[in-house]
């Protein structure tokens, strides 16, 4: 039996197409961020102005009433407050889960075409079997425990998941542009 290994996480790291969804993550959780920090500051402004109500509540010169009222007014804050705390805390679990769905969703669409060229190679090179070397069990032990480094087929296969990026990278390094030379 031909046995090869590659490793997933490397390949989708290195796919040319998992870059500008990479970077879409990167800016959606960006804002869910600022938008978090945004709420969490109009709370700490609700509880600051809470605490200020109440110490103006224990001036010895105000009435009763005054007092009372100002205690009112810093406990109706502070309920606010909580009440916003409890909605921040609520809508970052949902965009955190959304989010997480979003990027299982997306990525698996990646993996999916990756692991279609691995069957292809795999099938054109007469590999009986290839293992992905990054995979764990649900202990978070790799599944494959030991491979020799010769039947790896990572830098093979980041080579026929990329033939089809564009060739940035080579026009820059390339100083004379050739044009018309993107088959390899």
């Amino acid at each position: 039996d031909k046995i090869g290994t590659v490793n997933m996480q490397q390949l989708l790291a290195q796919f040319h197409k998992s870059a500008p969804v990479l970077e879409t993550f990167k800016g959606y959780e960006k804002q869910i961020i600022e938008r978090n920090k945004t709420k969490a500051e109009e709370i700490r402004a609700l509880m600051d102005e809470a605490a200020k109500t109440q110490k103006r509540a224990e001036t010895p010169s105000f009435a009763r009433e005054k007092k009372e009222q100002l205690l009112r007014e810093a406990q109706s804050t502070r309920v606010e407050a909580k009440a916003r705390e409890d909605a921040r805390i609520a809508w970052i679990t949902r965009k955190k889960t959304a989010f997480s769905e979003k990027q299982a969703v997306e990525l698996g669409v990646l993996r999916k075409e990756i692991m279609g060229m691995v069957r292809e190679f795999g099938d054109a090179e007469g590999y009986d079997y290839i293992f992905d070397k990054s995979g764990s069990s649900g202990a978070s032990i790799p599944i494959l425990a030991y491979a020799k480094d010769a039947t790896s087929l990572t830098e093979k296969m980041l080579e026929r998941i990329n033939r089809d990026a564009p060739d940035e990278e080579a026009e820059g390094s390339d100083q004379g542009k050739s044009k018309g030379s993107g088959e390899e």
